[in-house]
C-alpha cells in the first residue's frame, strides 16, 4: 500500500510539473468570412467578432470549446478537446457542410516553436474569467432663465411714431398757420433668454468576475468547466463486469468526455481491487477531473 501512494504522489507530482512548465495554443479560422467569438472553458474571449483566432497559454489539456457566430441565424457549434502532449499548438477550422451546417474540424497540430502569427489573426492571451467591464453614463442639465423689462417709453423722433397736424386758418386777413405734434408714448419690453448647460460623466468600473465554483468550498485550478453531480451509473456499469480489463474499458470509455471531481475519481478506484489498476485510472481521470488541486486526496484511499 505504501508502495501505491508513493507511486501515485510521484506521478501526480511529475504530471503537475510538466503542466506548469508548458502550455498549448489553440487556433480557429473560418474561410468564409463569417465572424464569430471563440469561447473556452466557459468563458468569452475575444470581444469582438473575428474570422482568425489564435488562443495562448492555455496550461490543461482539456478545452471546452464554443463558437457563437455574429449571425444570430448560424447556430452555435460546441466541441470538447484533447492535447496529447503539452507545447502544441492546435488548429481547426470551422467548416460548412451541406448536410449539417457549420462544423468545427481538427486541421493540424504543431510544436510551439514552428508556430507562426499572420497579420489576420487576432492573438490573445487565454484568460479563465470574464474582464472587467466599465459603465460610462452621462447627464445633461439645461436651464432656462428668461428677463421681461416692461415700462412706457416716449417717443421723441417725429419721423417714426408721431402725428404731425398743420392747421391753416384765414381770420380777418390774418393768416394762422398751427403745427402740432403729437408724440405717442409706446409700451418697450425687453425679452433675454439665457441657456445654461451642464454636462457630467459617471464611470463605474465592476468587480472582476470571479471563476464559476461548481464545487463547494473549492477556489482552487479548475481543469476542467463543467462536473458531473451523479457518476453512479458509470460505477455500476464498471461493477458489473467480472475482469479488470474489461471494467478498465468501461472506466476509459465512460469518462472520455466528461468531467468530474476527485470524490468521484476515489468512488471508481473502488471498484478496482488491484493498486495497479486503481493507478491507471488515477492517471486517465487526472486530466478530466474539475478540482484538479484536490487530487492530492487519492493518496488517502
Amino acid at each position: 500500500m505504501n508502495h501505491f501512494f508513493t507511486t501515485i504522489a510521484l506521478t501526480l507530482l511529475t504530471i503537475a510539473t510538466n503542466y506548469a512548465q508548458s502550455s498549448n495554443n489553440l487556433v480557429i479560422f473560418v474561410e468564409d468570412a463569417k465572424p464569430f467569438y471563440a469561447v473556452i472553458n466557459g468563458i468569452k474571449q475575444n470581444t469582438q467578432p473575428k474570422t482568425n483566432v489564435k488562443i495562448t497559454g492555455l496550461t490543461n489539456p482539456s478545452v471546452s470549446i464554443k463558437i457563437i457566430f455574429d449571425d444570430n441565424n448560424i447556430p452555435d457549434i460546441t466541441k470538447r478537446t484533447w492535447f496529447e502532449s503539452m507545447g502544441k499548438e492546435a488548429t481547426y477550422r470551422i467548416v460548412h457542410t451541406n448536410k449539417n451546417g457549420y462544423k468545427l474540424r481538427f486541421f493540424g497540430e504543431v510544436n510551439l516553436v514552428n508556430s507562426v502569427t499572420n497579420e489576420s489573426q487576432a492573438v490573445i492571451e487565454y484568460h479563465p474569467t470574464q474582464p472587467n467591464v466599465s459603465t460610462s453614463e452621462s447627464t445633461t442639465t439645461m436651464t432656462t432663465t428668461t428677463v421681461t423689462t416692461s415700462g412706457n417709453t416716449a417717443n421723441t423722433n417725429g419721423n417714426l411714431d408721431s402725428n404731425n397736424i398743420n392747421i391753416d386758418m384765414n381770420l380777418g386777413g390774418l393768416g394762422i398757420d398751427v403745427n402740432i405734434t403729437d408724440d405717442i408714448l409706446t409700451n418697450a419690453n425687453t425679452s433675454s433668454t439665457t441657456t445654461t448647460t451642464t454636462s457630467s460623466t459617471t464611470t463605474t468600473l465592476s468587480e472582476p468576475a470571479k471563476p464559476i465554483i461548481y464545487v463547494a468550498n473549492y477556489g482552487g485550478k479548475i481543469g476542467c468547466p463543467l462536473p458531473q453531480e451523479s457518476i453512479a451509473s458509470i460505477k455500476s456499469s464498471i461493477e458489473s463486469e467480472s475482469f479488470s480489463d474489461d471494467k478498465m474499458n468501461i472506466a476509459k470509455q465512460a469518462l472520455k468526455n466528461r468531467c468530474i471531481k476527485v470524490s468521484q475519481v476515489i468512488e471508481l478506484m473502488s471498484t478496482f481491487d488491484f493498486e495497479d489498476n486503481k493507478l491507471e485510472l488515477a492517471k486517465f481521470a487526472y486530466d478530466k477531473t474539475y478540482d484538479v488541486d484536490n487530487y492530492y486526496l487519492l493518496s488517502f484511499t
